[in-house]
């Protein structure tokens, strides 16, 4: 091999690495190296949610209970992201101060406070202003019963065929189909439709043999003044001071006709 030759093969291995290294280092490549493998669509979930939501509820509108217990609860009930504790007090006193059209302008349009964010009607789009001022409304009403009234029939109201006080089993007790259930479904389903803070699961046997055993005195009691058990706790009245003991005790009666 000549002198030229060598010299030609020579400079032809000391410039390959430099342009394999320089195209190795491009931008492109880099860029294309570095990209994420995936990504995940939040929306999809989000859409799928409100479809489920809006499939299970239909057309019909809410009622303020209904609405807090589908979309609030999560939040509400324990403050997450800044949102005021249903039934506390303080949290509520500088938002009442505000006024309710306030409360629920924020409800519906989103709102950033101090302490957190309120997302537009609860991340719940498919709710209409006017379940969502049920909602406020109803929310409200658990710091002071004579704020508002209840769409809920009262005692003696709606077919109710007769009251049974405190604690009473009333051997002559009369179920109101219309009103149980709706009680059941406003306020009891929560809890005892998945056995949330060791709730007697509603339907389930096995969860209510030996509650059934203490008798519907010692039921009624319980759920009416509060219990707690050694399996969980029961809130008087589920923690809604505003139910009548009549109303009470149509939902006990009727979660307990499930088990017959």
């Amino acid at each position: 091999m000549t002198k030229l030759n060598r010299l030609i093969v020579l400079i032809s291995l000391l410039a390959s690495p430099t342009i394999a290294f320089s195209t190795h280092n491009s931008a492109e490549s880099i860029e294309a190296r570095v990209a994420p493998i995936g990504s995940i669509n939040f929306s999809s979930a989000t859409t799928a949610s409100v479809k489920e939501s809006t499939a299970s509820t239909g057309d019909s509108t809410m009622d303020g209970p209904a609405v807090y217990a589908s979309s609030c609860a999560s939040c509400h009930d324990a403050g997450i992201a800044g949102a005021p504790i249903t039934g506390k007090a303080d949290d509520w006193a500088k938002r009442l101060d505000t006024g309710i059209d306030t409360l629920v302008a924020h409800a519906i349009n989103g709102f950033q406070g101090e302490k957190g964010v309120m997302p537009a009607k609860g991340g719940n789009v498919n709710l209409t202003d006017d379940e969502v001022k049920e909602a406020v409304m109803h929310m409200v009403q658990m710091l002071d019963t004579n704020t508002t009234e209840m769409s809920l029939p009262k005692s003696g109201q709606a077919g109710s065929t007769m009251e049974v006080a405190s604690g009473s089993s009333g051997k002559d007790y009369v179920l109101d189909p219309e009103i149980a259930k709706q009680v059941y479904t406003n306020y009891c389903t929560v809890c005892h439709g998945a056995g949330v803070a060791g709730a007697p699961v509603t339907g389930d046997k096995s969860n209510w043999e030996s509650r059934l055993a203490q008798g519907m005195e010692v039921l009624l009691d319980h759920a009416i003044n509060g219990f707690q058990g050694s399996a969980g706790v029961m809130p008087a009245k589920g923690g809604f001071t505003n139910l009548s003991d009549e109303e009470v005790s149509q939902a006990v009666y009727y979660m307990v006709e499930q088990v017959k």
